[in-house]
């Protein structure tokens, strides 16, 4: 049996409210228990994004331009949200970009994609397509050879999840 403290609240309402009574939980809270309990969901979710951007920064200064992330106002269809980000410096035999991370700030796994690349690259041009659980800030960040990392972000309004709830 799972303990309480390894379920979370997404996890409670799916098991069904008897459950989460028996464990002490109930997914029915009040209003303002409910908006206590997102507002801390919403920091619960973000910190793991944050602690992987700040993995990939390290000792560096991120900095803001560089970078570009092209993705749609509103996801129609939040299982493949379509997705491009592309270092807008030049790319030259001194600098050009070994890793490019992209970050979902609040799906259940943040990290949805990693990227190596190498001098022969040429370019760090990539499209993919994001499933989102929610409406969320998406992330990129760039770590360039010479050391400088990129970071942009964009907001992205999703109407229903497509993480499976």
């Amino acid at each position: 049996m799972t303990s309480c403290a390894e379920l979370n609240r997404r996890q409670v309402m799916i098991m069904g409210t008897a459950m989460g009574a028996a464990l002490g939980v109930s997914p029915l809270l009040g209003t303002a228990a409910a908006a206590q309990s997102s507002t801390a969901a919403a920091r619960a979710d973000t910190a793991e994004s944050d602690r992987i951007a700040a993995d990939f920064i390290g000792a560096a200064d991120a900095v803001s331009e560089g970078l570009a992330l092209d993705l749609p106002a509103l996801g129609d269809n939040p299982s493949a949200v379509p997705v491009r980000v592309h270092v807008t410096e030049a790319i030259t035999d001194d600098s050009w970009c070994e890793e490019l991370i992209v970050l979902a700030e609040r799906n259940p796994m943040p990290l949805a994609c990693r990227f190596r690349f190498s001098q022969a690259s040429g370019a760090a041009d990539v499209a993919v397509r994001l499933r989102l659980i929610e409406t969320m800030h998406v992330r990129a960040l760039a770590r360039m050879k010479d050391g400088r990392v990129f970071d942009t972000r964009g907001q992205i309004t999703v109407a229903a999840g497509g993480c499976g709830l």
